[in-house]
């Protein structure tokens, strides 16, 4: 697969600018702000997360103006979820996110805030995301590369401090239990490949697992089972007491009675 250099990525965003008709802002995520960053000499496709389905539109509209289209996409691509991925004839490949990354990863305020500015034209503004912030992206994400990538980065210096704390405030503004298998996957994976030890990994690590539990507890809902004896069966008491409290201050499940508990159908 083709990889493509910055002068590339700055020539698509001018022709994207010239056919939008309406201002948008995208956040580069991936291995094209690292691009930008000049931690990589080139990309095989650009990452971006846009903060509304009508800016997503508009740029879709307008991509496919320039004759990109639709590729065959598997594997790591599909489970990425993304809006919409379109290509180009070069190769050249846009990965399109509406907020969200892989199921929940969100595109947080904090993470905005952080990002720099790259440059703005009429029709788009183009922002690159805080390499502890791409970082976080890379994790939840399973291309060949990605790894990679995250040892670049970790390599440059990394404040684990950002990246703790924002995976705790996507964990605690989330319903959806699925990326976070993936963050800890990807950041385990990564970890064993280049023999990194940090102890934000194994705090993360306990995060992980109370999600998992979380998960394991709401499917026991689902199947029936209410009773806290039920829901604990072979799974160690004290975790079960602390997710399920968890569960009930996000309003997932309602706690009934004492050890009584049941999914909340508004959830």
């Amino acid at each position: 697969m083709a990889t493509f250099r910055r002068t590339y990525l700055e020539t698509e965003f001018k022709k994207l600018n010239d056919k939008l008709s309406e201002h948008v802002d995208l956040y580069l995520i991936g291995g094209g702000a690292m691009s930008f960053q000049n931690l990589k000499v080139a990309t095989k496709d650009i990452d971006v997360v846009l903060r509304s389905t009508k800016e997503f539109e508009l740029t879709r509209n307008a991509l496919l103006s320039l004759e990109y289209f639709v590729p065959c996409i598997r594997g790591a691509y599909v489970e990425m979820n993304a809006s919409a991925i379109l290509e180009n004839a070069d190769g050249f490949r846009w990965d399109l996110f509406v907020q969200v990354v892989c199921n929940g990863l969100q595109l947080s305020e904090s993470m905005a805030k952080r990002s720099i500015e790259l440059f703005t034209l009429k029709n788009v503004s183009v922002y690159m995301l805080a390499p502890e912030d791409i970082f976080v992206f890379k994790s939840v994400t399973s291309r060949d590369r990605d790894r990679e990538d995250m040892y670049m980065l970790f390599t440059r210096g990394l404040d684990f401090d950002i990246i703790r704390n924002e995976i705790i405030w996507q964990n605690e503004h989330d319903r959806n239990f699925a990326w976070i298998a993936f963050f800890f996957d990807g950041l385990e994976e990564f970890a064993d490949r280049y023999k990194i030890s940090h102890p934000v990994i194994s705090e993360l690590h306990d995060l992980a697992y109370q999600d998992m539990l979380a998960q394991m507890l709401i499917e026991r809902l689902k199947g029936g089972h209410t009773i806290f004896e039920e829901l604990s069966q072979d799974l160690d008491s004290g975790d079960v007491k602390k997710v399920l409290k968890s569960l009930v201050k996000k309003g997932i499940i309602i706690q009934a009675a004492e050890s009584k508990f049941s999914l909340n159908d508004l959830s």
